[in-house]
C-alpha cells in the first residue's frame, strides 16, 4: 500500500477529531488534566510527565511521526463548544503491513459516555477505507474501561502479553490484552 497523507479534520456525530499541532497552550493544557487527574491515568504512561515542557516534546514528536507516516494523533473536541475531550491515535503505522494500532483517552469528566468508542470508531472507518488490512490495540488487562471499549468496537482478542512493561506510577508489571479487527470483519 502506498503512504498516504493523513486527513486534516474527521467529524463524528459529536466530535471533531484534528490531528495535533504542538504549541505551548495545548501542552499546557494537556499537562494540567494529567496533573489533577493521575490516579485516574494510572493505566497510561503519560501519567508521570512531570512539566509542561515534556508535553510539548510529546507534541513534537507526535508531529514528526505523523509527517513520517509512522503515526497520527488526534485532538478531540466537542462539536458544540470546542471543549478538549481527549485524543485518539494510531500509532505503529505501517504501509507494507497495511496495519496499525490504535490508543484513545479521553479528560476525566468526559470519562464514560462513549467518547472514546466515537473516536476510535471514526478512526477505525478512515483507516480501513484507506485500504488498511489490520488495526489493533492492547489494553491493561486490570483497565475495565479500555477493555470493554474495545470489545464494544467488535475487536476479537488475540491474547495476552504478559508482563509487557513496568508501570511505574502502579509499581507493577503490567500484562496487556491484545486486541484486532481485520478489514473482512470491519462493517460500515
Amino acid at each position: 500500500m502506498k503512504q498516504q497523507k493523513f486527513k486534516e479534520l474527521i467529524t463524528t456525530k459529536r466530535l471533531n477529531l484534528k490531528p495535533i499541532k504542538p504549541s505551548f497552550d495545548f501542552a499546557n493544557l494537556l499537562f494540567n488534566e494529567i496533573s489533577k487527574n493521575r490516579d485516574f491515568f494510572k493505566f497510561m504512561p503519560f501519567a508521570l510527565v512531570k512539566k509542561p515542557e515534556e508535553e510539548y516534546d510529546f507534541l513534537v514528536s507526535g508531529q514528526q511521526n505523523a509527517e513520517a507516516g509512522k503515526a497520527v494523533s488526534y485532538a478531540m473536541f466537542l462539536k458544540e463548544t470546542n471543549e478538549f475531550v481527549g485524543m485518539v491515535s494510531v500509532h505503529n503505522v505501517s504501509w507494507k503491513r497495511e496495519s496499525g494500532e490504535f490508543g484513545a483517552w479521553v479528560c476525566k469528566k468526559f470519562a464514560h459516555n462513549g467518547f472514546a468508542t466515537e473516536g476510535v470508531k471514526a478512526l477505525e472507518a478512515y483507516f480501513f477505507q484507506m485500504g488498511f488490512h489490520k488495526l489493533s490495540a492492547k489494553a491493561n488487562v486490570k483497565n475495565k474501561a479500555s477493555c470493554g471499549t474495545l470489545r464494544k468496537l467488535g475487536l476479537k482478542k488475540d491474547g495476552l502479553e504478559r508482563d509487557a512493561t513496568f508501570n511505574k506510577q502502579m509499581q507493577e508489571w503490567e500484562t496487556f490484552a491484545v486486541f484486532s479487527k481485520l478489514s473482512r470483519e470491519y462493517k460500515k
